[in-house]
């Protein structure tokens, strides 16, 4: 394995708390097939399969990542133990979304904006190093609402922002940002803007032939700061034989168009899923070639979600590999598009096993130092959940890794006497909200339902133990915290 370069300093960022104590080794094929034997790799009920690459890489992190493993027990008692819970849970997340009113999209937007305000105060990443005052540009790929570029606005506010977005009559998000507060926008699907992402004729047998654009948005402008922050929406309205492949051709877009608009040494920020998966792990590693590569995921909101952000910085888009990459994107946008027998996409194929080795061999130690702060704030969030977590998961501050940082919760202990004598909280109440707070998220519901069963996850987590360094004895836990004012 080769040695991983140090993460870059941010400003004044905190550093990152992670602590390694044995170096990870590699898996072989061998090691791969007893690892999904005996464990349920298929960890999110929306995901018809996992792909075997995904699979490979999740293996991988499973032998070596204390951190992944603690993320995956929650998931799997969430999405697998507890699927009910978990089904309905994410029923009712959907239909929210999909069905959002004016009130609900404002707060959408306030908590784009929310999102914005905590990356730039950890990562510094919304004010490039290539920004000057009014000559910062900035690009908003798939930007409706429009809280990322509000944000923008508030940290530099003599920049010019410009943005792409789906227009609302085809199924896009409403726009809550003044427009007059935009140098540019353009109302459109942006898979569709055929000239940024081939040199090839459109086929003309294709049946959206009359559909594809041939503009080229903002095609002599260059920026500071890119944002990626599409994902596909169920609300758009597209053929049918687009779904099977959308997914591979937004993030395609984005990226080429991305990576032909930034500025030498500017900063990309993109919307990834699962930092576990091979898809998102295969980006850090190729941005890691030609930028320094961050991985940020909020603690404030979405923290149950596998959704995360990459921050690229000093972006060198005319790097070999930058070059390189960007024509394997377009010809898989190609592909997604004018593809297969029908001339209408062929799905992406999984990589040879090879590739994927190849991945971990050189980036593996750097991708779960990326992922422990991202897997350790999800665990967190998913251990106060009803569907995922079962009421008794306290972390210490400082913990890192997994035995001996999962503990029985002294909220179980202290529920029963504290619920007959504990007045309800009012504005005279000596208890702070915070602490309120934290009994309701950490006190399951009484139930007549038999106990859960420890997870198979345990077991791994233990074979994992010396990998974890002791915690502080006299380190304060939640329970220290919240209970001061009592």
């Amino acid at each position: 394995m080769s040695t991983p370069t140090a993460p870059p300093e941010v400003g004044s960022s905190p550093k990152p708390e992670f602590v390694t104590t044995k170096k990870p080794s590699m898996i072989s094929i061998d090691e791969l097939v007893k690892i999904m034997e005996a464990n349920t790799l298929q960890d999110d009920p929306r995901e018809k399969r996992t792909e075997r690459s995904s699979k490979l890489v999740k293996a991988y992190l499973i032998k070596n990542e204390p951190e992944f493993v603690r993320v995956m027990g929650f998931r799997d008692r969430g999405w697998m133990q507890n699927k009910d819970k978990g089904d309905a849970f994410f029923k009712a997340q959907r239909e929210r979304a999909d069905n959002a009113d004016v009130s609900g999209e404002q707060k959408f937007f306030r908590m784009m904006i929310q999102i914005a305000d905590e990356m730039n105060g950890l990562t510094g990443a919304l004010s490039p190093q290539t920004a000057r005052g009014p000559n910062m540009k900035v690009l908003d790929i798939c930007m409706a609402p429009g809280g990322y570029t509000a944000a923008v606005l508030k940290f530099n506010p003599r920049a010019s922002t410009f943005a792409i977005t789906l227009p609302k009559d085809q199924g896009g998000h409403p726009i809550h940002i003044e427009r007059s507060r935009l140098a540019g926008l353009q109302l459109l699907d942006v898979t569709m803007l055929v000239n940024e992402y081939t040199d090839k004729p459109i086929p003309p047998n294709h049946p959206d032939r009359e559909k594809f654009l041939t503009i080229r948005p903002f095609r002599f402008h260059s920026f500071d700061l890119v944002f990626c922050d599409g994902m596909v929406l169920r609300t758009q309205q597209r053929e049918d034989y687009r779904e099977k492949n959308e997914v591979i051709r937004l993030s395609t877009s984005q990226l080429i168009l991305a990576m032909q608009r930034i500025k030498p040494g500017g900063t990309l920020v993109m919307l990834l899923h699962k930092i576990d998966s091979f898809p998102a792990a295969n980006i850090l590693h190729i941005f890691s070639k030609f930028a320094k590569v961050e991985a940020f995921k909020p603690q404030k909101k979405h923290a149950t979600r596998s959704s995360f952000y990459m921050i690229a910085k000093d972006v060198q888009a005319g790097h070999e590999a930058a070059k390189a990459v960007v024509e394997e994107w377009r010809e898989a946008w190609w592909k997604a598009t004018f593809g297969g027998e029908t001339g209408t996409g062929e799905p992406k194929l999984d990589p040879p096993e090879s590739v994927v080795l190849n991945m971990l061999e050189e980036f593996g130690e750097q991708l779960m130092e990326m992922g422990r702060p991202v897997w350790r704030t999800q665990g967190d969030a998913l251990s106060r959940t009803e569907y995922a977590g079962d009421g008794s998961i306290v972390r210490s501050d400082n913990a890192v890794g997994l035995s001996n940082a999962v503990k029985p919760s002294p909220w179980r202990d202290l529920r029963e006497s504290l619920k007959e004598n504990v007045p309800l909280p009012n504005s005279r109440s000596p208890v702070g909200s915070s602490s309120w707070r934290a009994l309701r998220e950490n006190v399951p519901p009484q139930s007549t339902a038999s106990p859960i069963t420890p997870s198979p996850w345990d077991v791994v987590r233990e074979s994992l133990k010396d990998r974890v360094p002791p915690q502080s004895s006299t380190s304060p836990t939640p329970l220290n915290k919240d209970l001061e004012d009592i």
